[in-house]
């Protein structure tokens, strides 16, 4: 390669570094602001217990805020069940309401279904949701007798009980009053109608006025997928968030939250089943993560099961508390009353030319890659990097999400990759030489992280309404490349020769145990890497990383203090003096890979990955050394029993 051109690619990873640099700053500044966070009871929790302890529920929400420091409720929509369970409601069916002495006029054919109930204002609010929901033919006001009030409706009971009849207004303003946040959780019904939405949601205006968030019960939100847009007018109108729970992908939620400009509050909450079993420093320490490194700005504070009331009363303000103090200690605020609700990001405007720059740095990279394979005719290099350039141009104005998704891929897989190709050397270093070529070659491997997170930049990845797409090639690709790529240049004769001459070679039972000890590490490094992971983690190890959660703050990824980092510092001691190395390449290689794909988490702030790639490092290191220091006293007792 002329010089000129390897000028021009330097030039290349230089403007590419500062655009990434660029980009990332708004995604900075949007993380930093983003540090309002609610903890929120559920408020038919609340009830039950004010009912155990025979006070009232604003009694028990106090306690909760001035023990533990929680300071939202989170409502489900109730419904006509619900009511009856109450008591303030009676279900009937058309014979039942015969018997009853309601004789006369009774509407409809047969089949319906009748609500009847001594309270005005609970037939008024039955009234008026099944009204707007269902429309006005399919419900009739029955005249009032003997103090009771009736209505009926065209349904079968089966499909009237589960309707919502939305939330008692009286409650929930007594708890905003006091300071609390409120998030609404709303109901399907039938035949879903823009009626109905346009009705449900200035009802919801109406009943708080400090909502954190809106979010939908069903696996479906509501009016999908004929009324979404429907559904977006009216929370837009009243400036309505959405909430997102974490693990819970509902049909339409995407299209959704682009209707709303991304106006969305991610959600942590433990399935019913998981808080049955779950101890209490461990829900605390779930609750802490999902807050501190996934962006979740509610935390679900369901309650921990006891045997009686005050034990129930005491286990869950102390866990909670513990949740509310080690947040705060983080730097996020728990506060309460009017405008102090959790915000969703502001929105991140990238221009084209801002992510074309940062699109040349994996080119280059590419291209100096090449020439490190050994295609070092410059026609060939500059052809291919006129080609990648003009193409990038090309497809961001024709496919850009695609394309930012294609050079983040680019980006995790070329600088790791280059990295350890261009810093493993052929002779061994001194200890203090290879901690230096690590440190250079872990740099060297980030910048392909800053571009990364520069490119991904936009609050749909940091939402994960789009994701970074690859994840599996993007960890195995660079390793098996590696392994390739050092069997090519090493060694007596072309790589042809040596190909041949390796498939020639008898198969020893000691190398087919080598092989299948890689290929079980292969399958677990692959099934445990990805947004879901395939394999799940073990009771032990789950014990040690809150572990090193509670002593560094941020833990780093056990793949790589504990396995890449310690062994390629070993190889850069020992060097690649031939083939008999490459498992130990293949399993340093993934120290430098994990590091660079723990960045592709965008959901993750920026710092929390940059800081556990940081740890993982200097544990790395550490780690390391403790081996050499290993190999080396090995060496000298085999010297000495050799001579002795």
């Amino acid at each position: 390669m002329e010089k000129w051109l390897k000028t021009l690619l330097v030039l290349f990873l230089a403007v590419s570094i500062i655009s990434s640099g660029v980009a990332l700053l708004p995604r900075l500044r949007a993380e930093s602001a983003h540090n309002l966070i609610d903890g929120a009871l559920p408020y038919a929790d609340l009830k039950n217990m004010a009912q155990e302890r025979q006070t009232s529920i604003e009694e028990v929400a106090r306690l909760f805020k001035e023990e533990a420091g929680v300071n939202a409720i989170l409502y489900k929509e109730g419904c006509i069940q619900d009511l009856a369970d109450d008591g303030r409601i009676f279900i009937a069916n058309r014979q039942e309401m015969v018997l009853s002495g309601w004789r006369e006029n009774l509407p409809f054919k047969g089949g319906e279904t009748y609500i009847v109930t001594a309270y005005a204002d609970v037939m008024e609010r039955v009234r008026r949701h099944l009204t707007e929901k269902l429309g006005g033919e399919k419900v009739s006001m029955l005249p009032e007798r003997d103090g009771f009030y009736a209505l009926a409706v065209d349904m079968r009971p089966s499909l009237v009980d589960a309707i919502g009849v939305g939330f008692d207004r009286e409650n929930v303003v007594k708890l905003e009053n006091m300071g609390f946040h409120s998030v609404f959780m709303l109901k399907d019904w039938p035949d879903v109608s823009e009626r109905g939405i346009r009705f449900v949601i200035k009802d919801l205006a109406l009943t708080g006025k400090n909502i954190s968030a809106v979010l939908f019960e069903n696996k479906q939100v509501l009016g999908y997928p004929k009324y979404l847009p429907v559904l977006a007018e009216e929370m837009n109108k009243h400036q309505l968030a959405l909430g997102q729970v974490e693990f819970y992908n509902q049909l339409g939620f995407n299209q959704l939250a682009t209707f709303l400009d991304k106006r969305v509050i991610r959600m942590h909450s433990v399935t019913d089943q998981e808080m049955q079993t779950i101890k209490p420093q461990e829900l605390v320490d779930r609750l802490t993560l999902a807050a501190r490194e996934r962006n979740m700005r509610i935390l679900y504070f369901k309650f921990l099961p006891a045997p009686d009331s005050e034990r129930r009363f005491n286990i869950n303000v102390e866990y909670m508390e513990k949740v509310v103090t080690q947040l705060k200690t983080a730097g996020l605020r728990f506060e309460r009353g009017e405008g102090t609700m959790p915000r969703p990001f502001e929105p991140i405007h990238q221009s084209r030319m801002l992510l074309f720059l940062i699109g040349l740095g994996p080119l280059a990279g590419g291209m100096l890659l090449l020439e490190r394979l050994g295609v070092r005719r410059t026609s060939i290099l500059a052809g291919i990097t006129a080609l990648g350039a003009l193409s990038l141009a090309l497809a961001f104005f024709a496919f850009p999400l695609l394309t930012r998704k294609v050079i983040a891929l680019a980006s995790v897989i070329v600088f790791p990759t280059l990295s350890i190709i261009y810093l493993v050397p052929r002779q061994g270093l001194k200890p203090w030489h290879a901690v230096l070529y690590m440190a250079q070659m872990t740099a060297f491997s980030l910048t392909g992280a800053l571009m990364v997170s520069g490119v991904l930049a936009d609050i749909s990845f940091m939402l994960k309404l789009q994701q970074f797409s690859g994840i599996k090639v993007a960890y195995l690709f660079p390793v098996l490349f590696v392994a390739c790529a050092f069997f090519m240049l090493y060694g007596e004769g072309t790589p042809g020769e040596r190909l041949k001459k390796l498939m020639d070679q008898p198969v020893l039972v000691k190398y087919l145990l080598l092989a299948a000890v890689l290929a079980v590490v292969g399958v677990i490094y692959l099934t445990r890497t990805g947004n879901e992971a395939a394999v799940g983690v073990s009771t032990l190890e789950l014990k040690f990383r809150a572990l090193l959660d509670r002593t560094l703050g941020i833990r780093p990824r056990t793949k790589e203090f504990l396995i890449g980092h310690p062994l390629m510092l070993v190889l850069l001691y020992l060097g690649y003096r031939d083939h008999r190395y490459l498992p130990l390449l293949i399993l340093g290689s993934i120290g430098q890979v994990s590091m660079v794909n723990t960045f592709a988490h965008i959901h993750t702030p920026f710092i929390i990955s940059f800081v556990r790639s940081i740890n993982g490092f200097i544990l790395g290191i550490m780690a390391g050394l403790v081996l050499m220091a290993v190999l080396q006293l090995g060496r000298l007792l085999e010297k000495r029993w050799r001579s002795g």
